[in-house]
């Protein structure tokens, strides 16, 4: 699924440039959504990555992206897992840090959130080679679910540090059902993300949805 040269910021910028001009997107923030957009395509790599290492599990078709407006609710922003599958949707949340004093104060410069059909939670987990849970038991599919993000979320950390992004702190994941009443926290100033949708035998199984505020580099920072 994904060839370890397929990861480099190079390539990754071709690509999303690529995509972009056909796009037409005005030249004054072309820059800044290559940039997010290639953090999408590093998702989306990060990914296929964890299904090929764990699972004999392949994607039906390449993941599609799409970019969404943020919709908030108050300065949180709000989440509703049941349009992604129209079905009870367990879900996800992780938040990325520049440090671990903006953890401790609670400033996310990124929001990784992974959507699962209620349903397919199990089957995901018995692909990915975890131990058996129990079905009927909503703690044991929210705490898979949760493991499923944080499997993805380790494995996009790593690829943004490949890429020349600086070490950032991960949160614990947070686990809900439908919706988080009360919104969830996300990067101060952004009003859009992408959401990324995987295909498993024709079938819609997993969506991730990534926000990201401007990165700190290596070398130079932003």
């Amino acid at each position: 699924m994904v060839e370890p040269d397929l990861f480099n910021l190079a390539k990754f910028k071709e690509v999303a440039k690529s995509i972009l001009l056909r796009s037409r997107i005005p030249v004054i923030t072309q820059d800044h959504e290559e940039d997010r957009f290639t953090l999408s395509l590093a998702l989306s790599a990060a990914v296929k990555k964890v299904f090929f290492e764990k699972s004999e599990a392949k994607f039906s078709n390449e993941p599609v992206i799409e970019k969404r407006p943020i919709i908030r609710t108050g300065h949180r922003m709000r989440v509703d897992a049941m349009v992604k599958f129209n079905k009870t949707t367990f879900f996800s949340i992780v938040h990325f840090h520049r440090d671990a004093a903006a953890l401790e104060a609670n400033d996310p410069v990124g929001l990784l959130i992974v959507y699962i059909e209620r349903t397919f939670v199990p089957e995901i987990l018995q692909m990915l080679k975890y131990p058996y849970i129990d079905y009927d038991d909503d703690h044991e599919v929210l705490d898979g679910t949760g493991a499923i993000t944080n499997l993805i979320a380790g494995q996009f950390k790593r690829e943004l540090a490949r890429l020349g992004y600086a070490d950032l702190e991960m949160s614990y994941f947070k686990s809900y059902v439908n919706t988080a009443i009360d919104g969830v926290d996300y990067p101060r100033g952004q009003a859009e993300g992408y959401e990324i949708s995987f295909e498993i035998e024709d079938k819609k199984r997993l969506v991730v949805e990534m926000v990201m505020g401007a990165l700190p580099k290596i070398c130079g920072g932003t």
